[in-house]
Parts: structure tokens; sequence; C-alpha cells
């Protein structure tokens, strides 16, 4: 394999099948590395359990592969607002608390926290009760030299503002080069550009009208493009993670082998960046 200028992943959620074998099939595929999520809070966050985490560092050992960062999507299934549902809130810093253990006994040097679904950042008093989540998240991530990275769909501006609002070293922006359009109709390649400096990794997927992740890399109406320019303009190297749903519909209708639809993105992604 040529040497690329920037390692490329794939979501543990994007494949047809989870666990630590995950890693062998991201891994023959092509890929670099695999980002996990902590998992669901009503199996335990089975990801900070020491015997799962071994299974996945063997596996990934012997895949040739790495973990770039870690999800700690209970945000998408619990409201991180206290204002919303304090029982619920507790069980979110539960789990990023969680995550944050898993990334150190694992040695993974980012955590992803994303604001969407229930805990999507909509007004003033859910934008300050974030704020103090992420303050939180990043003091105890800071200790163990862990990134804490946003992902959400508020604007350049309002990004710009959380930041200086939760003023920690650690805290960075997860980019990602579809959600931003989906959801607000943002110019994705420009408000990558805006972000640059503040990005840590990138997601990459693509889709055409309200289709989540429905359509391969650059065939759907998000710029993606427009995005991978911009990155190289800037002279990101950094990670570039895959977060294209293959093994749903509609993109699951292009080609019933999920695994080859993989290597059709995986390559479009090769060439938009070489």
């Amino acid at each position: 394999m040529t040497k690329r200028k920037n390692k490329i992943g794939i979501c543990e959620w994007s494949l047809p099948i989870d666990g630590p074998y995950a890693c062998k099939l991201v891994g023959d595929i092509g890929f670099d590395g695999l980002q996990i999520n902590i998992g669901d809070y009503e199996r335990g966050f089975p990801m900070s359990k020491p015997c799962v985490q071994e299974a996945y560092l063997k596996m990934a050992e012997a895949s040739r592969i790495e973990f770039p960062s870690m999800a700690a999507r209970v945000t998408d299934y619990f409201t991180m607002f206290p204002s919303k549902n304090e029982e619920e809130s507790r069980i979110v810093r539960a789990g990023i608390g969680k995550a944050i253990e898993a990334c150190v006994a694992m040695s993974i040097p980012m955590l992803l926290i994303p604001n969407f679904v229930k805990s999507d950042i909509i007004g003033k008093q859910q934008f300050d009760e974030a704020v103090e989540a992420f303050k939180w998240a990043c003091d105890v991530a800071g200790r163990h030299k862990i990134t804490v990275a946003l992902e959400n769909t508020l604007s350049t501006t309002e990004t710009l503002e959380m930041i200086k609002q939760v003023s920690r070293p650690n805290l960075k922006v997860y980019f990602d080069t579809q959600n931003y359009y989906l959801h607000k109709g943002y110019n994705s390649p420009k408000m990558l550009d805006e972000l640059m400096e503040h990005v840590c990794q990138i997601h990459v997927k693509d889709g055409k009208g309200k289709d989540l992740s429905g359509a391969l890399l650059g065939q759907g109406d998000t710029n993606f493009y427009g995005c991978i320019d911009v990155a190289k303009k800037h002279g990101y190297t950094r990670w570039i993670v895959s977060e294209n749903y293959y093994d749903r519909k509609p993109l699951s209708e292009r080609n019933p082998d999920t695994a080859a639809l993989i290597r059709e993105d995986l390559r479009i992604l090769e060439d938009a960046l070489a």
C-alpha cells in the first residue's frame, strides 16, 4: 500500500459487523483505523470492561490498525442537559467518564462527544449547559492528556463562542462533511475553512437531500470534494474517518456486497486525497 498523507479510518457503526472482529474486516479492506464507541448504557458501557478492551486491542494489533478516537454516543440516547432530565444527564456524565477511562486503558488519544438527537443544542440554556458539561469533560480528560472533540451543527460563530467559553486547551472540533449541510443547510467547505485551526479529525459521508449517508462520497450534494480541497489547502494530514452507513438504505441498495461498497468508497477517498 502506498503511504498516505492522511490516515484513513472508519466508524464501527458504519460496518455490517460489531465487535472485535470488525478490526479484521477494516484491516483487510485497507483502512488504517477504526473509530469505536463506549457502547450502550443498558449493557453497562461494554467498551469500559477490561475483557472487551483486551479483545479489541489484540485484534487491532493482529490486523495492524489503530483506534484514532472513541465516541461517547450515549448523548444520542440520553440528554446531556439537566434542565430537560436530571437522571439522563447523570447517565451521560457516567458514560463520558467511562469513555475517558477506556481511552486511558486503550491508549486512545481522543474522545468524541456528539450533540445530536436527544442532546442537540437548541437555545441559550442548552448552550450554557453544554459549556459546563464540556468544561467538566475536558478537565477530567485533560488529566490524562486526552483531547475532547465537539461534534454538532452549531454555526461557525456559535462553535467559536463555545470554544471561547469552555476555554480548555484540549477542546477541539470534530468536523463532519455532511451534518452541517444536512441539518442546517450550511456551506460545509466554507465552515471547514473557518474552523480548520480547531479541527482534530474529520468524518466524511455524503447524501442527497435529506438522506443521512445516502450516497457514496462525492455522489451526493454536500460538496464532499470541496471539503477535501479545503483540507488539502490547509495542509491537513490528520485522520479522516468514513461515517457512511454502508449496510443501510438507501446506500446499501447500490450493492448487496457491503464490503465491496466500502472498498469503493475508500478508493474514492484515496483518489480525492491524492
